[in-house]
């Protein structure tokens, strides 16, 4: 796949494409520290009736930075810039851990331009304390001892216990991909996602069905993270958003675009099947009401 790139939003975005129908445009979001790369093993395995776009957030895989405050709302507008420059108006947004934060701040800002929302291994909550915490320790980490040293203790713990073995060379690519972030970009980013706003009202208006997908493993965003509207134990929750749909790997834990692609890409084509599908029975729908028949 060719790496194009775009100025938009004051910087010049990289993304890549494949796929090209003419169905709704499905726009792929990767993690912290990630690029493109990360969707690599999907892409090819979704619906070619769909145009899908892999872009490279701020900062990441080459795109372009600026200013110290990358907060979800100025990526979420760099996509929609991106989409803007490519002529593009509704799109199904899927978003990896950073991405699916970015994915909610864009489906908040930009309701209308969007006809399905996934999070992969991400939620819409806040980081409470803990969290918090966490993420200065590492900016000070990243600040003592640079990008590499941070990615090394990092990556392996993104893979699930019986992954980290067998996936030594996807582990090293990560870490390039990660080399590609500036330490002061990837604090800017950490910054952004410290500071980010509860979006759990997002999942709950939505007017379409979403996904949500956890690894059993993920120390990252543990499963109850993502599934924070419905609950196996408090079935009333779950019956009051039944278009919420869930999944979760056993054996996986933040990386499933890896870990488990073949499977991940299942779940993915059945969901926008799912929007296909809806999509189709509402223009039918619509026809059947406008067309003179109805009318008499």
């Amino acid at each position: 796949m060719e790496k194009k790139r775009i100025h938009v939003n004051g910087i010049d975005l990289v993304y890549e494409e494949c796929g090209n129908g003419d169905k709704k445009a499905i726009v792929l979001l990767h993690g912290f520290c990630g690029s493109s790369y990360y969707w690599r093993k999907i892409c090819s395995h979704l619906n070619e009736e769909h145009r899908i776009l892999m872009p490279n957030l701020r900062a990441h895989g080459g795109s372009g930075s600026s200013g110290s405050n990358h907060s979800m709302e100025l990526l979420a507008k760099d996509i929609a810039e991106l989409l803007n420059a490519l002529g593009i108006d509704k799109v199904i947004l899927f978003g990896h851990s950073l991405g699916g934060y970015v994915a909610a701040a864009f489906a908040e800002l930009y309701p209308d331009r969007v006809s399905g929302l996934a999070l992969i291994h991400s939620t819409v909550l806040p980081d409470d304390e803990a969290a918090r915490k966490q993420r200065v320790k590492d900016i000070a980490a990243i600040q003592a001892g640079g990008m590499n040293a941070y990615l090394r203790k990092l990556v392996p713990q993104l893979f699930g216990s019986g992954n980290r073995d067998t996936m030594q060379a996807e582990l090293e690519e990560l870490i390039r991909n990660g080399q590609q972030v500036t330490p002061d970009a990837a604090i800017a980013t950490i910054e952004g996602m410290m500071n980010r706003r509860d979006r759990s009202h997002v999942l709950a208006r939505a007017g379409y069905p979403v996904l949500i997908v956890a690894g059993a493993e993920d120390s990252v965003v543990k499963p109850d993270e993502s599934f924070t509207l419905t609950n196996l134990f408090e079935t009333n929750k779950t019956y009051t958003y039944p278009h919420i749909l869930e999944t979760t790997f056993e054996g996986v834990a933040h990386m499933s675009l890896l870990e488990v692609a073949d499977q991940l890409a299942r779940v993915m084509q059945t969901y926008v099947k799912t929007l296909d599908e809806r999509e189709e029975n509402r223009s039918a729908l619509k026809d059947e009401e406008q067309s003179p028949a109805s009318r008499t």
